[in-house]
């Protein structure tokens, strides 16, 4: 299975080296520089060559990316970890600790203002 999709790959790849290369090159009536570096058909040819090259390079470098922070996400490593930066598990533990104190203090608060709500109400009532 392997040597046959490596066939078919070689194969695309020589037919794509060979459908590139420039078949009839027209003539200008007045050639400056660039018509006459372009005038050569090795050089059309690898300077598309070239920009099939760069667009390969760039949709598999897409490719990568994207897969790469999806494997991230679902490992649970974004925003842990990205690139030479790493935020340690310890650090991790002391801030999830933080997010359980304040999440308590919050509960804490709401259970005081509701109290101190049923305070003003009954003042009220005896005023």
């Amino acid at each position: 299975m392997a040597w046959t999709f490596f066939l078919a790959a070689a194969a695309a790849v020589v037919l794509l080296v060979r459908g590139l290369y420039p078949a009839d090159l027209p003539q200008s009536p007045t050639p400056d520089f660039v018509d006459n570096v372009f005038d050569n058909r090795g050089v059309l040819w690898a300077a598309r060559l070239l920009l099939v090259s760069a667009a390969g390079v760039l949709a598999f470098g897409g490719i990568f990316i994207v897969l790469s922070i999806g494997i991230r996400m679902r490992n649970g490593e974004w925003l842990r970890r990205a690139g030479p930066v790493e935020v340690s598990e310890e650090k991790v533990g002391e801030v999830e600790g933080e997010v359980g104190y304040w999440r308590q203090a919050a509960e804490a608060n709401r259970e005081e203002a509701v109290m101190l709500r049923k305070l003003l109400a009954r003042s009220r009532d005896l005023l």
